[in-house]
């Protein structure tokens, strides 16, 4: 038992230090979202490379509540007054889900000759671990729907936050603390998250965490009863566990695997993204919005890596959250429905074709 605390705590000391040193360097370099996708290179550059690496579960709930919590102070009045027009571009994200769904499974079962039920898991927008969990009963290969899974978010992580800078739509980034908070305005402000938090997760919240800690920071600063802004000191630690625990996904991804899934899995996502792109626009040209900001709400990603990305980039963080969780929640309505109608249409008709090539012999 001693040995394998000490073992565990060599792996998860080794991962966030090198973590950490990717995301200084992309820093030092001005890149977009650099703790994020710093961190998630060089842990995926480790996990590839066989190093045992680690994230304990206490450090992602320390970083979803840290980053919770900051996001919620950003909210403002002003926030809420703009959510009217958020409907419609609700409704071009639902029809984007729908796009990138059709376009994806198309790709990789045409073009690329997966399985439909394969394509069909692997080009689901996000949710990774409920596509993986569906996908596991049924005859999908799960080595691929999880690679193409992991791979659209490492690219969105890590791409994304780069074409919007070098395009010009990127936002001003995390805002700087406008005041030093105490110490006591500080332990309100996280023990009202941590609640929140916990409170979400224990009803099922999709991603209950990051999103109930958002929800307590809000309230608290909506109604006047916190000021308090967490600082830098916590931030970027919790985007450096961030980024690392997107990193972990990749464990036991060898290099064969990345030869042999890589192209198809890549073409997946250029199609996932180009539609999703599609509808952004039009929601921007509906709504009069910020092109960037829905680009990112709409890109087929993580929940809590979406949400915290756009908050690294400086986008609203209510308007990010709402949209990724109604995303992931009708994904999580949506998904076993249609597998189950796709699938079974897709047997009666293979049925059909075998009774038809039976009768004509």
């Amino acid at each position: 038992m001693l040995t394998f605390r000490l073992r565990s705590a060599v792996s998860t000391g080794v991962t966030l230090g090198a973590a950490a040193m990717g995301g200084a360097v992309f820093a030092a370099l001005g890149l977009p979202a650099a703790w994020i996708s710093g961190a998630l290179v060089v842990t995926i550059a480790l996990a590839v490379a066989g190093v045992r690496i680690a994230v304990p579960e206490w450090l992602r709930f320390l970083a979803f509540i840290v980053l919770g919590a900051s996001m919620g102070t950003a909210l403002t009045p002003e926030t809420f007054a703009r959510a009217a027009t958020w409907p419609v571009s609700m409704a071009c994200l639902a029809a984007s889900v729908l796009g990138t769904m059709m376009g994806g499974t198309l790709f990789l079962s045409r073009v690329a000759g997966w399985s439909v039920q394969t394509a069909f898991w692997a080009s689901a927008p996000g949710a990774f671990g409920t596509v993986v969990a569906m996908a596991a009963d049924t005859d999908a290969d799960l080595r691929k729907v999880a690679f193409a899974q992991a791979l659209r978010l490492f690219l969105l992580v890590v791409a994304l936050p780069n074409v919007l800078g070098a395009t010009g739509l990127a936002a001003g980034g995390v805002p700087l603390p406008l005041h030093a908070s105490t110490a006591a305005e500080l332990a309100l402000l996280l023990t009202v998250c941590v609640g929140a938090g916990l409170g979400a997760a224990g009803l099922k919240v999709p991603g209950g965490l990051i999103l109930g800690a958002l929800a307590g920071s809000a309230a608290l600063h909506a109604t006047g009863a916190s000021t308090a802004v967490l600082p830098q000191i916590l931030i970027v630690p919790a985007f450096v566990v961030l980024g690392a625990s997107v990193g972990v996904r990749f464990l036991g991804t060898t290099l064969g695997a990345i030869r042999a899934f890589f192209v198809a899995a890549l073409g997946a996502f250029l199609v996932a993204v180009s539609i999703s792109t599609l509808f952004a626009l039009l929601a921007a040209w509906l709504t009069g919005d910020d092109l960037g900001k829905l680009v990112t709400a709409f890109a087929p990603g993580a929940l809590e890596a979406m949400t915290a990305l756009g908050f690294a980039l400086g986008y609203d963080p209510a308007f990010m959250s709402a949209h990724h969780l109604f995303r992931f929640a009708g994904l999580s309505v949506a998904l076993p429905v249609a597998a189950r109608l796709l699938f079974a249409a897709a047997e009666r008709q293979a049925g059909a074709t075998g009774q038809d090539g039976g009768h004509t012999k």
